[in-house]
């Protein structure tokens, strides 16, 4: 699969950022953050809503109205959060647990694949 590179013009300056790169975007009052896997942050002026629009789908996913999360960086899920690289907790929101869920398939401990989720 070829690279997803995000461009951001920002003061002249246009900034290409890998979106592998990024772990979990959140939104703070009017910006959002974008936390990377390097531990450093970002601050961009877009919505959530305009992320969802440029990331892949298939590679991130809103889990929360404040929270979309890189797929390839959870480490583990519990009733309402996910543990990403680095160690922060996100978030798993009912209203879109099952939509998280959907890009996983989750079997049990008897061997068995489970039709919902946790």
């Amino acid at each position: 699969m070829k690279k997803r590179m995000l461009v951001f013009a920002k003061g002249g300056i246009h900034e290409l950022l890998d979106s592998e790169t990024i772990v979990y975007i959140r939104v703070n009052l009017t910006y959002s953050i974008i936390k990377f896997s390097d531990g450093r942050s970002q601050a961009i002026a877009l919505s959530l809503k305009q992320f969802e629009n440029y990331l892949p789908p298939d590679l991130f996913c809103r889990t929360h109205r404040k929270y979309i999360v890189a797929l390839d960086h959870v480490k583990s899920v519990s009733r309402g959060d996910i543990m990403v690289t680095g160690g922060d907790e996100i978030p798993l929101s009912k209203d879109f647990k099952q939509g998280f869920y959907n890009h996983f398939l989750v079997i049990t401990e008897k061997n068995e694949l489970q039709e919902e989720p946790l």
